[in-house]
């Protein structure tokens, strides 16, 4: 007997399928909003440290001249001995100076390697999310085959108990 196979279409089956879609989708947006805070969230710790950095950069540069404060009365008339205490100052700290340019140096190429490594993190969480999605979606698929082929099975054992 030749049978053929025509395979019926089920109001209710695609019903689902779209149900579990949109809920997916939904699903998808949700992490895609939390994870979109954390990051800003992190991006912002980051640039506040650059903005740091810049500030230790323009502290750490050489005294050329005295603070505007000092042009006042009273300090006015040491104003002479007061470059001199500000050459010996810049002398005397020269090494603290270099200290704290190299801290700031190492500190930006410490930033720079954690925005790679972000940027890194960000696209595997991306690609993890695609990934977790086409797996539910085939667990979906599986467990909608699976139900029709316990439907099919009960039928085959149906026909075979009115056969005996």
């Amino acid at each position: 007997m030749l049978e053929v196979n025509i395979p019926t279409i089920n109001k209710q089956k695609i019903q689902d399928e779209i149900i579990v879609k949109i809920a997916s989708f939904s699903q998808k947006n949700k992490t895609n909003n939390r994870y979109n805070n954390y990051w800003d969230s992190i991006n912002k710790q980051i640039d506040y440290l650059q903005e740091l950095i810049e500030v230790g950069k323009q502290r750490a540069k050489v005294r050329e001249n005295l603070p505007q404060n000092f042009d006042k009365f009273p300090l006015i008339l040491l104003k002479p001995f007061m470059s001199k205490s500000l050459k010996i100052l810049r002398f005397l700290f020269k090494d603290q100076r270099e200290v704290n340019n190299n801290i700031l140096q190492a500190l930006e190429e410490s930033v720079k390697i954690n925005k790679v490594l972000l940027a890194e993190i960000q696209t595997m969480n991306s690609n993890f999310e695609e990934d977790l999605q086409v797996l539910s979606s085939i667990n979906s698929n599986l467990k909608n085959k699976n139900k029709s082929l316990e439907k099919t099975i009960n039928q085959l054992q149906e026909k075979q108990l009115m056969i005996k």
